[in-house]
């Protein structure tokens, strides 16, 4: 299983913002969609960072706090771009099961978009997909079922 290349296994396509989409749409598409990242993209299609729930949680709780103090502020004009992470750890799609749960674990975070360059060398980035820990989850608990299956039906 840990051979099991990140294609395999990764979410696609993704779900993507604007960064100058207001902070509250990340908040209504991640709940349209049940996700709990999207993937930002610039005007070209290219990735520029990741928003998720609790980027936009923090936002909301800050904008509430500061509120009370400057009720003049209104937490709603938050973009995207004020509340994602730009600095996106990501692999590619040939990463293996294995290196993507090391980088998991590593960096303690919970999903990692699966991007490719358009152009070797071009520093640009093109979102594929994405691998959360729910993906690994269901993969392991795919395993498990087929395994109980197989005894089960050995006995």
């Amino acid at each position: 299983m840990h051979r099991m290349l990140v294609s395999e296994i990764m979410s696609a396509p993704v779900i993507t913002i604007d960064p100058d989409a207001l902070a509250v749409d990340a908040a209504q598409l991640m709940e349209a969609n049940n996700v709990r990242r999207i993937i930002v993209i610039d005007q070209d299609g290219y990735m520029c960072g990741i928003v998720t729930d609790a980027d936009v949680l923090e936002a909301e709780t800050a904008g509430s706090v500061a509120s009370r103090y400057d009720p003049g502020l209104d937490e709603e004009w938050l973009t995207v771009r004020d509340v994602m992470t730009a600095d996106v750890i990501a692999v590619g799609p040939e990463a293996s099961l294995g290196q993507l749960v090391e980088k998991m674990m590593e960096t303690k975070i919970g999903g990692i978009p699966v991007v490719q360059p358009p152009e070797p060398g071009s520093g640009l980035l093109l979102p594929v997909g994405i691998v959360t820990e729910t993906d690994i989850f269901r993969l392991i608990s795919e395993a498990w079922r087929a395994d109980e299956a197989s005894n089960t039906n050995d006995s």
